[in-house]
């Protein structure tokens, strides 16, 4: 045994063993759900539905037509059309490698410039710690992952300064998502160099879908599309993993109205949150803080939030939880993150025969809350040791 331990501390001392590692902590999942794809396209996979949209799209159809229509803006169909268009199998297996590569490629670009020689360490720590929770959105090939992946980047960007990708990349998450919204209107209030550039990136999203359709029936989703996400904003179904999941685990519901002021408080009280980060922490940490106050705020208050759906708060969970490894005062900090990320995984596959989804329900968000009450106090320090982390190359 002791032999064994050295082996692999050797092996994990070698940078190109560790980037080897990392790449197949994505690539050994992905291969196994590539797979599935090409043996049981159409089983367990929402694709179907998106691949509908594109027709419905195309044939000038309703995008929401009851409970087998989209949630999504109409701009989505003419997003995906790209992998609609090929055969399939082949884009709904392009679909999940596009949004794997993405986020794994986004755990890189956060960490290269944070770590330098170190940075296949920090990698291969992250995604262990990641990568488990996006499995359940990657073998569905649910939009979250997309989404998850492009908001991923685009906080990227913020940490690098590169604000026209930024902007990009924000705009066509909201275009996968209309979620992305959240992101938007945060990182307008401080990184003022963005503000400027999400005003031709949301124009050109918006005038995107008059470019393959006419402009009355562009005009007759979008009125569509809002009715829609009200009817969304009112669910009362025991199946959405967000604060909801919560008080319904106790035969409990919040009535709509308080429901919606809860919504409207926690963005008030998120905003106020960042303001404070923001001005407290340097990158990357400060876009990482505005990952996880994001991606935490949407698995709390989305009322449609699922289960898969917490892919979006996956690759902060990892962030966090390998920066803080790397140094002793919040070592404690990162094991307990690292946990946080791999229980919402584990422990409901776990108790499944016998609670069914109602555990996930209830422990995705409570975890949600127990991270974020923890990381918040390391934010506001004024000494915060994650500033000092930063400097280290």
């Amino acid at each position: 045994m002791p032999e064994i331990v050295a082996r692999i501390r050797t092996r994990l001392d070698d940078r190109q063993a560790r980037i080897r590692l990392g790449v197949l902590v994505w690539l050994i999942p992905l291969l196994v759900i590539t797979a599935l794809v090409a043996l049981t396209p159409s089983e367990r996979s929402v694709t179907p539905l998106y691949h509908q949209a594109s027709t419905d799209w195309r044939e000038g159809k309703d995008l929401y037509h009851g409970s087998g229509g989209m949630n999504y803006l109409p701009e989505f169909p003419v997003l995906f059309f790209p992998f609609h268009s090929l055969p399939a199998p082949v884009g709904d297996i392009l679909w999940r490698f596009s949004t794997t590569i993405l986020l794994a490629t986004g755990i890189w670009r956060f960490q290269r410039g944070q770590y330098g020689a170190d940075t296949s360490r920090a990698f291969l720590y992250a995604s262990l710690f990641a990568m488990p929770l996006c499995l359940g959105a990657l073998r569905i090939g649910q939009a979250n992952g997309m989404f998850a992946a492009l908001t991923l980047h685009a906080a990227a960007c913020l940490a690098r300064r590169e604000w026209s990708w930024a902007a990009v990349l924000m705009v066509l998450a909201i275009g996968v998502k209309p979620l992305g919204v959240v992101l938007f209107l945060l990182s307008a209030v401080y990184y003022a160099p963005l503000r400027w550039r999400l005003v031709p990136a949301l124009t050109a999203l918006a005038l995107l879908p008059f470019l393959f359709a006419p402009a009355d029936y562009v005009i007759m989703q979008h009125r569509a599309f809002y009715a829609n996400i009200q009817a969304c904003a009112a669910v009362t179904e025991h199946r959405f993993a967000d604060i909801g999941g919560i008080v319904r685990t106790f035969g409990l519901e919040l009535p709509p109205g308080i429901s919606k002021a809860a919504r409207v408080g926690a963005g008030g009280i998120a905003l106020g949150l960042w303001l404070m980060g923001a001005k407290r922490l340097v990158e990357p940490f400060r876009a990482m803080f505005l990952l996880a106050l994001t991606a935490c705020y949407l698995m709390l208050f989305n009322p449609m939030n699922e289960t898969n759906s917490y892919v979006i708060l996956a690759p902060a969970l990892g962030l966090w939880a390998s920066a803080a490894l790397g140094a002793a005062p919040t070592r404690l900090f990162g094991l307990q993150t690292a946990s946080i990320s791999l229980s919402m995984c584990l422990l409901p596959n776990l108790f499944h025969p016998v609670f069914g989804n109602y555990f996930a329900l209830f422990w995705n968000p409570v975890m949600t809350i127990v991270f974020f009450a923890m990381l918040v106090p390391w934010v506001r320090r004024p000494d915060s040791p994650f500033a000092g982390l930063s400097a280290k190359k």
